[in-house]
């Protein structure tokens, strides 16, 4: 289709399932994209189609990176959005998995090409894969919420809160994707990761695990967990190194961890829809100086990922 340079093209899938997800307004600390990026790696995705970045990106804005191949040779690295086929031997559906960056322009012709692709290799449903900030403590248990276009598809979601989307406002490119797919009769439902508000160096592998398990729930998508659990862990491990001696972050995290305790895990499974802290009960005035406090911690973790070599997020304006 137009804007859309191919590898191959996968026509042999069998009813398959999109899953998408954009790095930007609702990928908060780069959770989804890794998720889905993490998905693909493990299950042998096969990248097949990608869109040209050219019509879509103000390079100003996002602008491509320079970096060096294997050879050493330097490339450039434009921004992507990149398609791959997932073939499951052990369901009866197969994968679509769209992962990428949200373009600057052109947002209804960009959703246009998708959809025109997706309706070319049949899909049949579509999962959006996203993450918001919310006042959650990060030594919990992920918490991932769900919508749906229809009611046919909540039943999907059992397992998983319900968020009823109250939210008017700005959207971002996932919500334009998800309502252009409505509009032509493919359903859609949404997966949320919550991130801590408070915590916002990407990626964060706590989350992006929640949002794989989630995907478990909705479709039994099973993925091995190792790797990802061991990039949790180290991820827990070096921000409790940087809490050390940050005292009113300290404070306010236990607070959150207590609301969290006394509710169990339950209470009101409605919140706020989009990629902004969607309220546990913390009062505004309870949360530290992020310019003294928070920078600090993102200041200590990405010192400690440049040190040990590990992959950095993308920036991340969510």
């Amino acid at each position: 289709m137009a804007f859309l340079t191919y590898n191959n093209s996968p026509l042999d899938l069998r009813n398959p399932t999109l899953l998408f997800a954009f790095a930007g307004w609702a990928d908060a600390a780069d959770s989804a994209t890794h998720a889905l990026r993490y998905v693909v790696s493990q299950l042998n995705g096969e990248k097949f189609a990608e869109v040209d970045p050219e019509e879509f990106y103000n390079f100003t804005r996002v602008r491509p990176k320079t970096k060096f191949d294997d050879e050493g040779e330097r490339y450039i690295e434009w921004p992507a959005n990149e398609f791959y086929a997932i073939r499951r031997e052990d369901a009866e559906t197969d994968l679509v998995v769209l992962v990428g960056v949200e373009p600057n322009v052109k947002w209804r012709t960009f959703c246009q090409s998708v959809l025109e692709e997706m309706q070319l290799l049949g899909v049949s449903k579509v999962i959006q894969v996203g993450a918001l900030l919310d006042a959650v403590p990060h030594t919990r248990e992920v918490r991932i919420t769900g919508t749906a276009t229809s009611a046919e598809l909540r039943g999907m979601l059992r397992g998983i809160h319900v968020r009823r989307s109250r939210y008017t406002g700005p959207t971002g490119i996932a919500g334009v994707m998800t309502d252009t797919l409505k509009r032509a009769g493919i359903p859609a439902v949404s997966l949320w990761g919550h991130s801590p508000h408070y915590l916002q160096v990407a990626p964060n592998p706590k989350v992006s695990l929640g949002l794989v398990r989630g995907l478990y729930e909705l479709i039994n998508l099973t993925v091995p967990e190792e790797a990802l659990k061991s990039q949790g862990l180290n991820f827990e491990h070096r921000v409790e190194q940087a809490l050390d001696g940050e005292s009113d972050v300290v404070a306010y995290v236990e607070k959150l961890e207590a609301q969290w305790d006394a509710r169990n895990g339950h209470g009101d499974a409605e919140t706020s829809s989009g990629p902004q802290p969607a309220g546990s009960g913390a009062e505004p005035g309870d949360i530290p100086d992020a310019d003294q406090a928070v920078a600090s911690i993102e200041e200590f973790l990405r010192q400690e990922r440049q040190g040990d070599g590990g992959t950095q997020g993308s920036p991340n304006p969510a």
